[in-house]
Formats: structure tokens, sequence, C-alpha cells
């Protein structure tokens, strides 16, 4: 049983910097250019996945100068 390795929020965003980057070159097929895309959406909604997760671990003082989640 292998164990996903954890990626952090920068690297899912250099992920989509060179999945746009290799796009962008204009050295890709149709075909390559949807495959990349489908990737750089899955990097997306990854990164995103991430900072809802921090969003909800934020917190904030609220107007009593206690600390309630954001």
């Amino acid at each position: 049983m292998s164990k996903e390795k954890s990626v952090s929020l920068e690297e899912h965003f250099e992920n989509i910097e060179e999945i746009i980057g290799a796009m962008e070159t204009g050295d890709v097929t149709l075909d390559q250019s949807f495959e990349l895309y489908k990737n750089g959406l899955e990097e997306i909604q990854k990164a995103n996945a991430i900072l809802d997760s921090m969003e909800q671990a934020m917190l904030k003082l609220n107007e009593n100068d206690e600390l309630e989640e954001f």
C-alpha cells in the first residue's frame, strides 16, 4: 500500500506554471494540450482544496477579543 506524498500549495502553483508554460510553447499537439489542460484543472482543484482548509483554520478576534474561526 503506497502512501500519497503530500504536495504543498507552492508545489501545486509551480506545477500549474509549468503546465501553462508547456501550453504556451505551441510545440504540443491538440491531444497533448487537452491532457495538459485536464492536469492543470486537477492542480487548480487541489490548490483550492488546500486554500479552503487554510481559510477554515484561520482565526480572527471578535468584538469581545476572543478567537473564533474565520
